[in-house]
């Protein structure tokens, strides 16, 4: 056994340690101090506590090589934090030693929420530094666009139209007797075309009035080629989107058709402003790509983007995507600190992460994952209004196994899709191809009611995403004990339950005896008393009781029918135990 330090005063330990030491230090300086004389100093556990009654470790100090204690032990409330678990029972005969008890819990529980506030702080440190590269790349971007069309520009005027001028000027340079009016007049009308042009390429006159369909169909007419344009964009996006827009747009069309090809043109409206400016002979794409340079520069600038490509299997045939975010339509709300309050899992498991031990970059990216909302992919469907903790990304491709392959791919262009709704019935590959973490909601729900749906169990999913990444890392790192610890949460964790349950009621695979009442009880509105048991939100404890108990009895009656079906009475019994837990609230 090792010689017992003796203790040292709360004050002395929080002078010297380090701030990232400091829990540790308190810990063991606490075993120390409340050991029985004698005997082994107690093994301790700072336990951080949930609405729902469970614990979760936070920080643990036990003596090298000691075996984990048995026995009766003691839990003390930890401030802001929870208990502070002693095994076996401290001694704590004396004045002094419970002194010291009652300050390090004090202070326990102050280190455990500062160091919480250092890490939202350093968040956000973060994100503004982020920020602050952003805009200034931002700011050096829209300089060179600038110094771009203002080279633009005067290469416009100096090559064509003072080039007119002085043609005109030669004309008229002349005896009266000897002036060529046609020629004059069909020099003066090419000089006001090129000047035209040059307001167009600037300014649109249609654009504000007639919207970017009608300032395309009209520069299509202009253009020596045919060109075709399709599509509709919907409503009309905000002047600077637009024109944004239409001069990348029209700077495409403009490309192609100067390379001396016909021009297709498909315009679409999902989550962004699409449009797809395709050549149907064969060109060159890296000409294309050099002469669309300062257009691609001049989007990006406002957030879009241009991408030029070969079509596969096209031939030679190029295509350029052309998209520009709607920055007046929200797809994207966070999740919302009420939400989360609601669902002791999501805390759970972000106490886990804490704990894990992860590296630097593994603990960033888990803690982004559970701040970072449900991502919905609403297939050839109309975009449904936002909602907190659901973002929703829109696909017009059919739903077919190779759509099934681009969700599959977590680097592909949607990144981790959390779930899919179909506007129309998806294939049967299509279903078969999709990863299992994947939910695909049945045939009939409205994207509408997906999104609902997600931001209510969104604190829920968000922490099953975490789990799922703390697996695979405790997999490929072969750390039995975060394994275990998370496989003790998942099976202890009676919302994950539930939450598995409300899946199947997504797919329309849930058992017969789960209806709209019974997903409720399950979560299906929101992890709140009074929303599971489909009370006003102001409902007195009176109230939450005896809907509680009813809900309670409803289900021990289901359970208890003569022929019920497996899967039936596994519901019943998980519903039970969703009111038995709402009772012990």
């Amino acid at each position: 056994m090792t010689p017992q330090a003796a203790p040292r005063e709360v004050a002395d330990v929080l002078a010297s340690t380090p701030r990232e030491s400091l829990v540790p230090a308190l810990l063991e300086n606490l075993a120390r101090g409340v050991a029985a004389r004698g005997g082994a100093a107690p093994q301790l556990r700072l336990l951080r506590s949930f609405d729902d009654g469970h614990h979760q470790e936070l920080a643990a100090w036990r003596e090298e090589d000691a075996v984990t204690a048995l026995g009766d032990g003691e839990r003390h409330p930890v401030p802001g934090v929870g208990v502070l678990e002693i095994r076996p029972r401290p001694d704590l005969g004396t004045a002094r030693r419970r002194r010291l008890l009652d300050e390090t819990c004090v202070w326990l529980g102050a280190t455990a929420r500062a160091e919480r506030s250092m890490r939202a702080l350093e968040r956000a440190r973060r994100d503004a530094v982020q920020h602050a590269t952003e805009a200034e790349r931002a700011q050096v971007r829209a300089a060179r666009v600038r110094e771009t069309e203002r080279i633009r520009l005067v290469e416009t005027i100096t090559t064509a139209t003072v080039h007119d001028l002085a043609a005109l000027r030669s004309l008229l340079d002349q005896p009266a007797g000897a002036l060529e009016w046609p020629a004059i007049h069909a020099l003066a009308e090419r000089l006001i075309d090129d000047l035209r042009d040059a307001v167009r390429g600037v300014f649109p006159a249609m654009l504000p009035e007639r919207g970017v369909e009608e300032t395309l169909r009209e520069l299509a007419a202009a253009l020596p080629v045919r060109v075709d344009v399709a599509g509709d964009l919907g409503r009309r996006a905000g002047w600077d989107i637009e024109s944004g827009f239409y001069h990348a747009v029209a700077g495409a069309m403009e490309a192609i058709a100067r390379a001396g090809s016909p021009v297709a043109v498909a315009l679409r409206r999902g989550a962004e402003l699409v449009a797809t400016v395709a050549s149907t002979g064969p060109l060159d794409a890296a000409s294309i790509d050099r002469a669309l340079a300062a257009g691609a520069e001049r989007i990006a600038s406002l957030g879009g983007e241009l991408v030029v490509r070969p079509r596969d299997g096209g031939a030679g045939v190029v295509e350029v995507t052309v998209s520009m975010p709607d920055r007046s339509e929200v797809t994207s709300l966070p999740i919302g600190r009420r939400q989360i309050a609601s669902r002791p899992v999501h805390g759970r498991v972000a106490t886990l992460v804490e704990a894990a031990g992860l590296p630097h970059d593994e603990l960033e990216a888990c803690r982004d994952a559970l701040e970072a909302p449900i991502a919905l992919l609403v297939v050839q469907g109309p975009p449904p209004a936002p909602m907190p903790g659901v973002q929703t990304v829109l696909c017009d491709a059919a739903p077919d196994a190779a759509l099934a392959a681009e969700i599959t791919d977590r680097a592909g262009r949607w990144g981790v899709v959390d779930a899919v709704v179909c506007a129309l019935a998806p294939r049967a590959d299509f279903a078969e191809g999709l990863p299992q973490r994947t939910l695909l909601f049945r045939d009939g729900i409205a994207p509408a009611d997906a999104v609902a749906a997600l931001a209510a169990r969104a604190p829920v999913l968000a922490a099953r995403r975490v789990l799922e990444r703390l697996a695979e890392r405790a997999a490929q790192a072969g750390t039995p004990e975060l394994r275990w610890q998370v496989d003790e949460l998942r099976a202890d964790a009676h919302e994950l339950t539930e939450d598995a349950l409300l899946d199947d009621v997504a797919r329309g695979t849930a058992p017969v005896v789960v209806d709209a009442v019974a997903a409720r009880l399950a979560g299906a509105e929101g992890g709140e008393a009074h929303m599971r048991l489909g009370l006003v939100a102001d409902a007195g404890r009176d109230a939450l009781r005896a809907a509680a108990l009813a809900a309670l009895e409803r289900w021990r009656q289901v359970a208890a029918r003569p022929g019920l079906d497996s899967a039936s009475r596994r519901a019943a019994d998980l519903l039970q135990r969703s009111a038995e837990g709402l009772l012990a609230r």
